[in-house]
């Protein structure tokens, strides 16, 4: 006689032994580490990062401060990025670029002719109607940064354009005209010549992001303007 074949149950899995307190407290340490490391490391790498970012910026300005004022054109991309068209045919010409994490600026002086003075303000978004005689609108700080001196007029501000009509000449005096080098910005008196420095500015204000440009001009000779310009974006 046969025996019919008995087919055998599957064994009950062994319970799985109580994890042990020492076990326990081992095991959520090491989570808690996982998660600060995870979380920190790339926190850490952002306030570092920021920090060096705006250190960065800080020598930059202070590099270019120390080295002065460039006797050069500034690359056209500059000029495009800032919007300070350059007259063709300027000369005298010098600029240097300020930058930090929160504004860059660009200093630009150079001579032109009485056309191409109006040829730079058409382009700037100005014209010659919008100078203010006897205005500087370059900021005292910014003379100071670039190393030019302006005399005979007050300085800073956004200056208000005339209600009407060419800028006129501002009254002659007896002290010599001035000039600034394209290097040092160190003012000159021209040989012989009396009457007092001709300045003239006006501020190009732009929606934002594009720059904003505070333009003076010394018009001492009408026909050959010097114009200094500081052109401020953020980025």
């Amino acid at each position: 006689m046969t025996v019919p074949h008995q087919s055998t149950t599957p064994r009950a899995p062994q319970d799985k032994l109580p994890e042990d307190r020492r076990h326990m407290i081992r095991r959520r340490w090491l989570t808690a580490v996982i998660i600060v490391l995870l979380v920190g490391i790339p926190a850490g790498y952002l306030v570092i990062s920021a920090g060096q970012s705006r250190d960065s910026g800080r020598d930059k300005e202070r590099e270019s401060s120390a080295a002065g004022l460039q006797a050069n054109r500034p690359s056209q991309m500059k000029r495009r990025v800032f919007e300070v068209p350059i007259p063709a045919g300027a000369w005298d010409v010098a600029y240097y670029e300020t930058s930090n994490w929160k504004t860059s600026r660009l200093y630009v002086q150079f001579t032109t002719t009485a056309t191409g003075l109006d040829a730079f303000l058409a382009e700037s978004g100005t014209s010659r109607a919008q100078l203010v005689p006897g205005h500087v609108t370059v900021s005292e700080r910014d003379a100071d940064i670039a190393d030019w001196t302006f005399d005979d007029g007050p300085t800073g501000g956004t200056a208000t354009p005339p209600t009407g009509g060419a800028a006129t000449p501002a009254t002659v005096g007896t002290t010599a005209p001035a000039t600034v080098g394209p290097s040092t910005g160190t003012t000159e008196a021209s040989g012989g010549a009396t009457g007092a420095t001709v300045w003239a500015g006006t501020t190009v204000t732009r929606e934002e992001p594009r720059p904003d440009t505070d333009i003076t001009v010394d018009l001492t000779d009408p026909a050959f303007p010097r114009v200094y310009a500081v052109s401020t974006t953020s980025p």
